[in-house]
């Protein structure tokens, strides 16, 4: 009796191992898309859009975020692992060692398939071909007069645009009905921006969610997480509402399989500037001096507080709000969210870890250096 129960225990866990499988074979793919670019690139044009939009197709089908309420269900069921694991050890006898042994192998397997699935529908875009390369602009060194230049053009277009958003000074309010006319829209803008990059081309653009747990999201720092499972982008609603086309233009980017922070930023800047509505494209704007002007600051202090000094009342305080927004929720969560997102990120290809959303403003500098160029040749 004791010999086939160890026999069914050895065939239970036999089986186990077998979902370590697609762990390793996920492993392999993202090493092999790692040194040969030209077929991350090609996974990325050709399988990538037939896996998303058979993965996203039913999610994109309703409002909420299933993703949201998915992510839930997991935390509760590994809970009630754990807690069941934890019981078959004490109350077993002759066998804690072996039911330690089962509840390991059982979350290895999980996050083996966790690993490939992420793998096989985006995984393998963190190693294609930069935007840059289906773009006029190129990536080079700049100098500061460079920065400041792009910095005081962005304050000077902040000023006009957000004149057209009336004499209200507060934006943090937002209507009730203003997510889904803004989720509508950043498609729209993604769409209108295929045009021009016909790689941001999508059969299947899932709109943009909100997430009911979104008070979690701003204690984490975080405005918006693209879910690969799900091909959903999830945004946090209880941010300010000028930073939330952006947000949403932003994981869009990443739907369309441009997971590097700084490509998704910049492609989010485009697509909100291809917009007349004043709200989405200071919500790019914003995006974009938000960043430019922290660099600055890095390397001329007193030129960027000049620019600052420049601008509109009603702009000044739109930054001061976005600030002091964030700062609330600043502690354990958001400390613990960045390091997590940094590992994340450098274990994605990604060396720079969180930092890797600032290098948009090389790539905001590129777009600047190419008007230019075009502009002294009266093009």
């Amino acid at each position: 009796m004791e010999k086939r129960r160890e026999s069914i225990i050895k065939k239970h866990l036999s089986k186990r191992l077998l979902f370590i499988i697609p762990g390793v074979v996920a492993y392999i793919l993202n090493k092999y898309a790692q040194n040969h670019l030209d077929w991350a690139e090609q996974y990325s044009r050709v399988v990538y859009p037939v896996l998303s939009n058979a993965v996203g197709f039913l999610p994109s089908l309703v409002k909420i975020s299933v993703s949201e309420w998915l992510v839930v269900l997991v935390l509760l069921f590994l809970l009630l692992y754990i807690v069941y694991y934890v019981r078959k050890v004490i109350i077993s006898k002759g066998t804690r060692r072996m039911e330690v042994y089962r509840g390991l192998v059982g979350i290895i397997a999980m996050g083996s398939v966790i690993y490939f699935c992420f793998t096989v529908v985006s995984g393998v875009n963190y190693h294609r071909d930069s935007f840059l390369s289906y773009s006029e602009y190129h990536e080079e060194k700049y100098s500061v007069e460079e920065l400041a230049e792009l910095c005081q053009s962005l304050a000077d277009d902040l000023g006009l645009v957000r004149a057209q958003l009336g004499a209200d000074p507060d934006l943090l309010v937002q209507a009730s009905d203003d997510f889904d006319y803004y989720a509508q829209h950043s498609v729209l803008s993604l769409q209108m921006l295929s045009e021009q990059y016909p790689v941001l081309e999508r059969s299947l653009y899932s709109t943009p969610k909100p997430v009911v747990l979104s008070k979690l999201m701003s204690r984490a720092g975080i405005q918006g997480i693209f879910f690969p499972f799900t091909l959903e982008s999830n945004i946090n609603v209880d941010m300010p509402v000028f930073t939330i086309p952006a947000a949403m233009t932003h994981e869009l980017a990443h739907q369309c399989g441009f997971m590097q922070e700084d490509e998704a930023g910049f492609i989010s800047y485009l697509a909100c500037t291809q917009q007349d509505d004043p709200m989405i494209l200071y919500s790019g704007l914003f995006l974009a001096f938000d960043h430019s002007i922290s660099a600055l600051e890095q390397v001329d202090p007193a030129k960027a507080l000049a620019i600052k000094s420049g601008l509109s009342q009603t702009v000044q305080l739109d930054m001061v709000q976005n600030e002091q927004y964030w700062s609330q929720y600043e502690g354990v969560i958001s400390n613990v969210s960045t390091r997590l997102n940094d590992a994340y990120l450098k274990a994605n290809n990604q060396t720079d870890g969180v930092y890797s959303y600032n290098k948009m403003v090389n790539l905001l500098l590129a777009e600047q250096r190419y008007k230019r160029s075009r502009t002294s040749v009266g093009l």
